[in-house]
């Protein structure tokens, strides 16, 4: 809580007094990438706003799979279908692709988007995507969870624990609301997200911007974002760490 205090300023005291020169702000694209660490720098914090919205829903329900029918259901009210990403195994902190599971025999079709990540791999040389098994942090999953969730414009994803290990697949069904436009939403999810995930808070929210329909101006170690008259600004010190976000006007 501390944390948040310190960079969400709110309300700038002197709003009324900023002048806005709205031709300096711009529509941005997202740049290319090349690694994992873009994938997640460009996906990751509208992915992370998604997962709020889940948790939500779901509330602390169990949660229970069916591969047959390929749905998640947490209580008969809420059943959702899927996409099997990959797992990770709490034994020896391993992740395996859901392509290359092949012993657990997934079907096919609940295998679109983890083979769309093998292809992505092959195509840009993204090892994380082109090895089948592999060692890795305690956190992979949700990293993963996050950029597939962001590059198949799905409603969230879900790591599913089963005590040995975690289950991770994308969720898409119309029960589960978009992303509201609520600015507020802006300044709670990133200062969480940042404080969750390590990643390049600059980099980061100018992609987060550009997700959530901003126009951007970028000077320097600042970003700020103008959408629907309103104009938030985010500082970064040289290491591209956020260390000020607040609503100018």
């Amino acid at each position: 809580m501390n944390f948040l205090k310190n960079l969400f300023t709110g309300r700038d005291v002197n709003a009324k007094e900023v002048s806005i020169d709205v031709s300096e702000f711009k529509q941005l694209s997202k740049s290319g990438f090349s690694t994992f660490t873009d994938l997640l720098e460009q996906n990751g914090a509208l992915s992370f706003e998604k997962q709020l919205i889940l948790s939500d829903i779901v509330g602390a329900n169990p949660w229970q799979f069916d591969m047959d029918k390929g749905q998640v259901s947490f209580g008969a009210n809420l059943v959702f279908p899927v996409q099997i990403i990959g797992s990770i195994s709490f034994g020896d902190n391993s992740w395996m692709w859901g392509w290359a599971n092949t012993q657990s025999g997934i079907p096919e079709h609940l295998l679109v988007q983890s083979n769309a990540l093998k292809q992505i791999g092959e195509q840009y040389g993204i090892e994380e995507f082109k090895n089948p098994h592999f060692l890795v942090d305690g956190r992979f999953d949700h990293r993963v969870g996050l950029i597939a969730s962001g590059l198949f414009k799905s409603k969230c994803y879900y790591s599913a624990n089963y005590g040995k290990g975690s289950l991770v697949f994308t969720i898409d069904t119309d029960k589960i609301p978009e992303p509201s436009a609520d600015l507020i939403k802006v300044f709670v999810t990133f200062n969480e997200f940042i404080a969750q995930i390590e990643i390049s808070h600059k980099e980061a929210f100018k992609n987060y911007l550009i997700d959530k329909g901003f126009l951007i101006k970028i000077d320097g170690k600042t970003i700020s974002g103008l959408k629907d008259n309103a104009v938030i600004r985010a500082e970064f010190d040289g290491l591209g760490r956020l260390i000020n976000l607040k609503n100018i006007c």
